[in-house]
């Protein structure tokens, strides 16, 4: 049995375990407003779904894996009934100008060790075909906890050479931006190098199911024997403790020269993958609005742009599973293959078109 079938049926059981599952009596529904969760003090999010939208659909549009049948603009990205709708014609596609951008992007829990199976947004960056971005992964200690992780990004960062012109994005998938926003924290004056962040189905406040898996993860922690993994310090599943996740957020500002960015996944039960299905029915407990592993209101920075709500789980939001030769594959029962490279396509340009807005204000 290969690793990543252990750490799967791990995986299962540990969700299995952590208490009975309540059938899901109702599905997930757009027909209410999109919800935010916030520590009281952190600054509320701003509304930018109905740009990134345009951008995205104009992206999708024109990409010719997904004409036709394979998929429209709302079978990929949900509109709650509180997104504001068009202004008429939809707004051309951010012109960028000279200004070039690095991307950095940082994986999150366990997923150093299955560097193997897939990375998030796994040679996206290589066939986007856009010059003007330069986009490489970051990767943390997978078993670590967030201070931990904020010191390899501080070393990375320090050992990155950016040409003049270059601006520093960096954007994390789950457990990923967390990570960076440790970083922001705790080196405020290495971090004056970043741009922006940007939150893919980030654990921004944790998940509940960190909070039951607890105990029983450090159990099994010994057992989860990965090739490429060396355990760390042991406190990753200890970062995504809501209540550890909140009360940092609460007491840690975050710097006001970065730009922030959220994108977060929620879908209904029939597009979760198999694996994710025993979580997804432990969140539903507190709301179907959940991507399998993350409730959709604890997946939005303070403060910062919410750009829209992926339709899909935490997996296929960002990791290309499905291009995988693996028995990972055959979890996959989603309809239509998300169309990552546009959605990754899609925030780079919304994050720049934004930054550069805000640099000819001044």
């Amino acid at each position: 049995m290969s690793p990543f079938q252990k750490a799967s049926i791990a995986a299962v059981a540990c969700i299995s375990l952590s208490g009975c599952m309540s059938p899901v009596q109702h599905e997930m529904t757009t027909e209410f407003p999109a919800s935010v969760l916030y520590a009281v003090g952190t600054p509320p999010a701003t509304d930018g779904r109905a740009r990134f939208r345009d951008i995205f659909c104009q992206l999708l549009a024109a990409d010719p894996n997904y004409q036709g049948e394979l998929g429209s603009c709302e079978d990929f990205l949900l509109r709650f009934n509180d997104e504001r709708p068009p202004d008429g014609l939809s707004e051309p596609l951010p012109r960028i100008r000279s200004i070039r951008y690095r991307v950095m992007i940082v994986p999150g829990f366990l997923n150093e060790c299955l560097a193997e199976i897939a990375l998030p947004f796994e040679k996206s960056g290589e066939s986007l075909d856009d010059p003007r971005f330069k986009i490489d992964e970051l990767i943390v200690s997978g078993r670590s906890g967030s201070d931990s992780n904020a010191d390899y990004i501080a070393a990375a960062i320090d050992n990155l050479q950016l040409d003049r012109d270059e601006k520093l994005l960096l954007i994390g998938h789950s457990k990923g931006a967390v990570d960076i926003l440790h970083y922001l924290v705790n080196y405020p004056n290495p971090s004056n190098r970043i741009a922006a962040v940007v939150s893919v189905a980030g654990a921004i406040n944790g998940s509940p199911i960190a909070a039951r898996l607890s105990r029983i993860y450090a159990g099994l922690a010994r057992y989860l024997v990965f090739g490429k993994c060396d355990a760390g310090d042991g406190g990753a599943m200890n970062s995504l403790q809501p209540a550890i996740r909140m009360s940092w957020l609460a007491a840690n500002p975050l710097p006001e020269s970065v730009h922030y960015f959220s994108l977060a996944a929620c879908t209904s039960r029939d597009n979760i993958n198999m694996l994710l299905k025993p979580g997804y029915d432990l969140l539903w407990i507190d709301s179907p609005r959940n991507d399998g592993l993350l409730l959709a209101c604890d997946q939005i920075i303070p403060g910062g742009t919410l750009l829209g709500y992926a339709n899909a789980d935490h997996w296929s939001v960002a990791l290309p599973l499905e291009n995988k030769n693996l028995l990972i594959s055959e979890t996959i029962r989603a309809p239509k293959k998300f169309p990552r490279q546009v959605l990754l396509h899609a925030i780079l340009l919304y994050v720049a078109e934004t930054l550069e807005s805000k640099q000819r204000e001044f």
